[in-house]
């Protein structure tokens, strides 16, 4: 009897290991937060609270309502974005609270 191996490349192997280990959300975040920086700037990162996932979705919580209306209205752009960024189509849904 043989024994069949499966080859990984070594990212997908990194990957499996940290999806085993729950470890793919926080970097998933670490790496989101990062581009927020990058694609909105100071004033709007200064106003950003916190951001979490949670079930596919991205929560980010602002300090102003104003700005918070005005990125509901771009939502689906910066979803875009921010999936294109991470070179997956992982989140399905961002919500500004």
């Amino acid at each position: 009897m043989s024994i069949r191996r499966k080859e990984q490349t070594s990212n997908s192997a990194v990957r499996s290991l940290m999806r085993g280990l729950g470890l793919e959300e926080g970097l998933l975040l670490v790496q989101v937060e990062e581009f927020w920086k990058k694609m909105m700037g100071e004033n709007i990162s200064r106003h950003t609270l916190r951001m979490s996932i949670e079930k596919r979705i991205l929560f980010v919580q602002l300090d102003s309502a104003v700005l918070r209306n005005e990125l509901n209205l771009n939502q689906s752009k910066i979803l875009l974005e921010i999936n294109k960024e991470i070179n997956q189509d992982y989140f399905d849904k961002i919500k500004f609270i």
